[in-house]
């Protein structure tokens, strides 16, 4: 009997062992983690404080995942160094980054080091939740960015207050910016403020005026299909020159920079300004109700029914969350870049208050509880309503020579040689254009 019991217990121990073994390697395989390695360029603090915040949430939200992220400090060169370095060295610690987009994003487009990500998410129900200007793909049909921050537009600021006291309406075509400033030319003010010297606040004005006649014109010169000396530059050009000789801005324009430009309108020494729409905010808090702005003007008086429909500016081609094409998990590094993209939009719209994102945030739930000024509501209801948004001029010229060109001529312009022509400008335009 006793032999009986010793050969069942040995038996039973023999079924059990393996079974315990095995429910031991089940549970440690539960355990483990999928890490997925992310990039960042760290900037400043308010980056630092975003992205602590979206970290601290993706970390409540995906506790299945080990979500690595590495702020990289340096400028855009330095940091775009980095990720090339990391993909040449076969992309190890590297799953997910941050791509500023642009010409800084089409040499990694040309190496197919991005991974396409409509083949991961479910297109039709992303797009549902993006605004209309932000729905849109690369030229080869996929999409590989998933964008989140806050987006700009080309917008003329302006001054209630002196409009109110010298009875002037918000001009809605050129001849109707040409009265105002014909008005506000014999006063003390200055009619428009602009930072010439830094060209790119300048480059933006031509743009808008361009904008009015074709809004494809800047998107069609990037792609080789037209040039800054056909009709719509042509006519913009016409406008600035016009405007430059009705005293339109400050006598020392050309070497006015954007430092000095921005005092003189939030002082109230200048009626209006060339800017981007990242001014609505801080200007509307210093200038309370005085602060308004418009689109620019329409050049031709039969196309007013068109004022405000395009927009110059929106989001850069390529911009945002990329997943890198050799990472081991592709299927969670795309639901995780989306869920970043997703969250670093909520944390501007809700924390920081900005709600100019890609994303509708009524579709996904988001809340601004202390609300918005005035003018920043108005515009982050209007993109809802562009029907064609292109890159600042600036942004997409295909080489930085060619943007620092852009951006050069534009400065000499404004300096208003009288020998140096409008013909002059567009062909130096054109050539910088075609700068390697």
């Amino acid at each position: 009997m006793r032999k009986y019991v010793m050969v069942v217990l040995l038996a039973f121990l023999t079924l059990a062992l393996p079974v315990s073994a095995q429910g031991s390697a089940e549970k440690a395989k539960a355990e483990e983690k999928i890490t997925l390695h992310v990039l960042y360029n760290d900037t400043d603090s308010g980056v630092e404080e975003q992205m602590k915040w979206v970290m601290q949430q993706m970390q409540k939200q995906y506790p299945q995942y080990d979500i690595q992220l590495d702020m990289s400090p340096g400028d855009a060169q330095t940091y775009e160094t980095k990720v090339r370095t990391l993909i040449a060295a076969g992309g190890e610690d590297l799953d997910i980054w941050w791509e500023r987009g642009g010409s800084w994003a089409s040499p990694l487009l040309t190496a197919k080091s991005a991974l396409p990500l409509d083949q991961y998410l479910d297109k039709d129900a992303y797009w549902a939740t993006l605004i209309p200007s932000a729905r849109k793909t690369n030229g080869d049909g996929h999409f590989y960015a998933l964008p989140f921050e806050s987006i700009s537009y080309e917008i003329m600021c302006y001054n209630k207050s002196i409009f109110k006291q010298y009875g002037l309406d918000v001009p809605k075509t050129v001849d109707e910016l040409k009265h105002a400033v014909d008005v506000l030319a014999k006063t003390d003010y200055i009619p428009i403020s602009v930072g010439a010297k830094d060209g790119w606040c300048a480059a933006m004005m031509f743009e808008g005026f361009a904008y009015s006649v074709d809004p494809q014109i800047t998107s069609k010169i990037v792609k080789g299909d037209a040039k800054f000396s056909d009709t719509p530059y042509a006519e913009a050009t016409q406008v600035m020159r016009d405007l430059l000789q009705r005293g339109a801005f400050s006598k020392n324009v050309a070497l006015t920079g954007i430092d000095e430009a921005l005092p003189l309108f939030e002082s109230g020494k200048a009626a209006m300004m060339a800017n981007g729409s990242w001014e609505v905010a801080p200007g509307s808090m210093k200038m309370g109700d005085d602060f308004g702005y418009f689109y620019y003007p329409v050049i031709r008086d039969g196309d007013v029914q068109k004022y405000g429909q395009n927009c110059a500016g929106g989001l850069k081609e390529n911009s945002g969350y990329m997943v890198y094409s050799g990472t081991k998990h592709p299927k969670e590094a795309a639901e995780v870049a989306l869920a970043l993209a997703q969250m670093s939009s909520r944390w501007l719209y809700e924390i920081s208050g900005d709600p100019m994102v890609p994303f509708l945030p009524e579709k996904l739930g988001w809340k601004n509880e202390k609300g918005f000024a005035p003018a920043v509501a108005q515009l982050a209801k209007d993109q809802q309503n562009f029907q064609f948004v292109y890159g600042l001029v600036q942004d997409v010229m295909p080489t930085a020579a060619a943007s620092s060109g852009v951006m050069e001529y534009t400065s000499k312009f404004m300096a208003s040689a009288p020998s140096y022509t409008n013909e002059a400008y567009l062909s130096d335009m054109d050539k910088a254009a075609r700068e390697e």
